[in-house]
């Protein structure tokens, strides 16, 4: 602009007008959509499941009442909806547990060289002593049981409340999951019975990506009615190895490698 010169306010006041309007734009953008709870819930099951198949070796270790310790190393692997467990340490070194889906599950006992499956009225009974169960090992998935609401909210989490859908045979009266906002991964999980005590608590940390899949390295599952609790730690993971069909079956249960 030249000395004397006049500056021009139509631009300037031009400028003003579209630098109001966009300002203005982005404050009036409508917010983005609140995920519902059955929304979180699928998320946080694709993030639990996402992979095509999973190896993990891990040690479970038992902290009774007292204070005392006994630890287990495992193999766990998955594909789909079907889980395999191995002890490989311990005194249930050679105990197989195969989970084809959540009403079919056997386990393979190696001092009787034989495979039985767990009846219906045994799903709930404790694994080696630990604070799981075969029930626990068989879920994969809450929304074909429970129905989902949003309990709670904060800055880093969403709290859902499970509670069983008319007719479903599930042995909590109600469950409430934590759920990270930053991942989606199940943070923290409380069962309930049917009177609404809480019955068993899991606490997940050190979230860990093991080739880009993000997992949490350290599990504990308690009982908040006694404290006694189970520690699961990931030593190892391994994921997308193209595992066979046929590692999961009864057959190769029994006859192992």
């Amino acid at each position: 602009m030249g000395k004397g010169a006049v500056p021009d306010l139509r631009v300037r006041s031009t400028s003003l007008v579209f630098a109001w309007f966009a300002s203005a734009s982005a404050i009036a953008a409508p917010p983005a959509a609140k995920l519902s709870a059955a929304e979180i819930l699928a998320k946080m099951e694709a993030t639990n499941n996402d992979y095509q198949d999973q190896t993990l070796t891990e040690r479970l270790t038992v902290v009774e009442v007292d204070g005392s310790r006994r630890s287990y190393d495992l193999t766990f692997q998955q594909k789909g909806t079907k889980r395999l467990v191995e002890f490989t340490s311990g005194e249930s070194k050679g105990m197989r547990v195969l989970v084809e889906d959540r009403d079919d599950v056997y386990v393979y006992l190696p001092g009787f060289r034989k495979v039985r499956r767990v009846a219906a009225s045994a799903m709930g009974q404790s694994m080696v002593g630990s604070d799981l169960s075969s029930d626990d090992m068989a879920t994969v998935s809450w929304g074909r049981d429970y129905i989902p609401t949003i309990e709670k909210e904060d800055a880093t989490s969403w709290w859902l409340s499970l509670t069983p859908k008319p007719g479903a045979a599930t042995p909590y009266g109600r469950i409430v999951h934590r759920v990270d906002k930053s991942h989606f991964l199940q943070e923290e999980t409380h069962w309930y019975d049917r009177s609404g005590q809480e019955v068993k608590r899991l606490v997940s940390s050190e979230p860990t990506s093991y080739g880009g899949v993000l997992r949490y390295a350290q599990a504990v599952f308690s009982d908040p009615r006694t404290g006694h609790r189970t520690e699961l730690a990931t030593l190892s993971a391994r994921y997308n190895q193209g595992l066979s069909d046929d590692l999961f079956t009864v057959r190769q249960l029994q006859w192992g490698e």
